[in-house]
């Protein structure tokens, strides 16, 4: 799980950090800098992958020209926040083994270059794993291809951690749980870092990429909703997790839906059908986006894929407005019960009001104002007045009026008092 995230020169984010819970709803207008945020998490991921800077920041392509890897919009060029060459990306996160780490990568994006690291470290609380800059026994760098990183004093190294040098052109994080040549401990460290960067899954749905047959025993969503019927199959394999997706099938949807049924074409490709108790089916290609959109999201929260972390681009598009608070509620029941993380991006800041205490307060607000550089991150609930103004104001309505970013933009000037006292 990730406990929070720091972001310095990254695309539209000057400086930004923002504390992340079980689940963290993310409000902004258009241009605001989400995106950005789900960015700098799909840099992480690519880290985890085992990927160089150039395919995290640019495309990977595997045998055949198969594109593996999209890269993060705009490649490494728009990478830095306004192309100033260097960004950063921190975050603090627990393991499934409970051990909490702190990761930091600082990465050099020159223009006429490749993407370089140019510092990176791997902290616990009490001590490092490895830092290419500690400061209580700094390191010298000696060269723009590699990157010298110092591990804790300890052995024959009492004065002075043991320096070691890895390419610069990937992560060391990756690196170093490759190498048969250190520590078990440091290796076990940075595999189970990794491992969290893995398990993240990021879903921009598109109703067209749901609507497509899969092959069975494809059990992993893409990110658009690719092998949507196939992951589906799999769940109702177990009664239990099929259960569970008609009771919230019928919940959300209008649809009387009693079963599912997986039809094979000539290829052998499987298209999922929903039977209703008047016998009618309705196949994927006929049910509406927002059907298709809620079956993906249960979809992924059920699977037995390894993701543990996942991000949704626009959670509640396509949902009626009257079922917005059953998807909050399953979408909080999954979070808390299933061990899952959800991160998810709305322009709706009426979802607030169906969140629980936890998840209100783990709420974000991504603004941007003349007066600050670059995108900001604030939790929503540390607004001035936020409590009192969602209690009794419809903050869809507040929203459209540009409330939260005023409120935002006032608490950072001090002018929200002023404001206040004159009134």
């Amino acid at each position: 799980m990730l406990r929070s995230i720091v972001l310095h020169n990254f695309k539209s984010f000057h400086n930004g950090n923002a504390l992340l819970g079980p689940l963290s709803l993310i409000v902004g207008t258009n241009a605001s800098g989400k995106s950005n945020l789900r960015e700098a998490l799909r840099v992480l991921h690519g880290v985890g992958l085992g990927y160089s800077l150039a395919d995290i920041l640019g495309e990977k392509y595997g045998p055949g020209g198969v594109l593996q890897w999209r890269g993060i919009r705009g490649g490494a060029m728009e990478a830095s926040y306004e192309r100033c060459g260097r960004f950063a990306i921190g975050v603090i996160l627990r393991t499934p083994s409970r051990r909490s780490f702190y990761y930091q990568l600082i990465v050099a994006v020159p223009i006429d270059g490749p993407p370089l690291v140019v510092g990176e470290r791997l902290h616990t609380a009490r001590s490092f794993i490895f830092d290419s800059n500690p400061k209580d026994d700094p390191l010298e760098q000696t060269g723009e291809h590699q990157l010298r990183v110092r591990y804790p004093r300890g052995g024959n190294n009492r004065k002075h951690g043991k320096p070691i040098a890895f390419a610069s052109s990937r992560p060391v994080l990756s690196q170093l749980a490759e190498s048969r040549h250190e520590s078990a401990d440091a290796r076990n460290a940075c595999e189970s870092v990794l491992e969290v960067f893995r398990s993240m899954r990021f879903l921009d749905l598109d109703p067209d990429a749901m609507r497509q047959p899969s092959q069975p025993g494809q059990l992993i969503l893409g990110d658009r909703g690719e092998n949507l019927s196939s992951v589906l199959q799999g769940i109702c394999v177990n009664p239990q997790h099929k259960a569970t997706l008609l009771e919230w099938l019928r919940a959300l949807t209008p649809m009387d839906a009693v079963d599912f049924d997986f039809k094979a074409d000539h290829t052998g490709k499987v298209l999922v059908y929903l039977k209703e108790s008047n016998g009618f089916e309705v196949s994927a290609n006929s049910a509406s986006d927002g059907t298709l959109r809620f079956l993906a999201l249960v979809a992924a929260l059920l699977s037995e894929d390894s993701g543990r972390i996942y991000f949704f681009e626009e959670l509640d598009n396509g949902i009626h407005p009257t079922r917005l608070h059953l998807l909050l509620d399953l979408v909080q029941r999954a979070s808390k019960n299933l061990n899952i993380q959800v991160i998810g991006t709305t322009h709706n800041p009426a979802l607030l009001a169906f969140l629980d205490e936890q998840a209100r307060n783990d709420a974000l607000l991504v603004y941007r104002s003349e007066t600050s550089e670059g995108s900001r991150l604030i939790p929503i609930m540390s607004l001035p007045r936020a409590k009192e103004i969602l209690a009794s104001q419809d903050l869809g309505r507040l929203h459209q009026a540009g409330w939260l970013e005023d409120a935002a933009i006032f608490s950072e000037t001090d002018e929200f008092t002023e404001a206040e006292d004159g009134h």
